[in-house]
């Protein structure tokens, strides 16, 4: 995730020298046999830059990042722990927590665009090659009134965790059209369709099924010892191609 920043910070500080950048919100399709295993529509930004191929020519090349959403739900669980004495039920715990799970997608492509020369309306095709990141990352949050289960540092949080990930090489082709709406200023309106390897993910239907149970020992269950380790998830990933057609709809400048 560290190095999914640095690189967005670069491309951003990028898109302020670039001679076309573009800022687009995203909508994410799947196709294929994606499509067969989840309904999930993603939904997210992009960011994209490019330089002239040659000076005078209307070719492009460029980078582009994407990051969308296609699934997030949370639950409210509240988690007991009998603490048992000389075989005696002494106390029982209740632990009030919130179980958010995010589904996402973050790519990164390089580009060539070839865009038509015209005044108002400028037709574009691109071709694109790169990787894609597919990720379902849960956290736990206490919701106690005092926040007595968690770090008072870390927004009551008590746990993070990656369930599942997968990096995809993806390439693909596109177009669209920049509508021009001021001197250097246009509409950006983008389809994009990529192929994408196997891989195994979740989808919202299957995230807002998981169950969380404390498999610790409840007699050493007090607010020093819950942690993420605690937890447990029920899950069963599906599998197939990740073949996307991504729609932008964005505005992109011209220097």
């Amino acid at each position: 995730m560290k190095n999914i920043l640095v690189l967005s910070a670069l491309l951003l500080t990028n898109l302020c020298f670039a001679q076309m950048g573009s800022l687009s919100l995203t909508f994410g399709l799947p196709q294929n046999d994606f499509r067969e295993n989840t309904d999930a529509t993603g939904f997210g930004g992009d960011l994209s830059f490019a330089f002239p191929f040659q000076k005078g020519t209307p070719i492009y090349l460029g980078a582009d990042i994407n990051y969308m959403v296609y699934g997030l739900n949370s639950q409210d669980h509240d988690l007991t722990a009998d603490i048992v004495a000389n075989g005696q039920l002494i106390d029982q715990l209740i632990i009030p927590l919130r179980v958010t799970n995010t589904n996402s997608i973050f790519g990164t492509h390089l580009f060539m665009r070839a865009v038509a020369p015209f005044e108002l309306i400028q037709p574009y095709v691109e071709g694109l090659i790169g990787f894609r990141y597919i990720s379902t990352n849960t956290k736990i949050i206490d919701r106690s009134v005092d926040g007595r289960w968690s770090d008072d540092d870390d927004d009551n949080v008590i746990s993070r965790k990656t369930v599942l990930d997968d990096w995809i090489f993806s390439y693909g082709y596109g177009g669209g059209f920049l509508i021009k709406v001021g001197p250097s200023v246009f509409i950006d309106l983008r389809a994009d369709f990529f192929k994408g390897q196997r891989a195994r993910y979740y989808d919202g239907d299957d995230t807002s099924a998981w169950t969380v149970e404390f498999n610790g020992d409840p007699g050493t269950y007090d607010r020093n010892t819950v942690s993420g380790d605690n937890l447990s998830y029920e899950n069963q990933p599906r599998e197939s191609t990740t073949d996307l057609l991504v729609l932008k709809f964005g505005v992109a400048f011209k220097i």
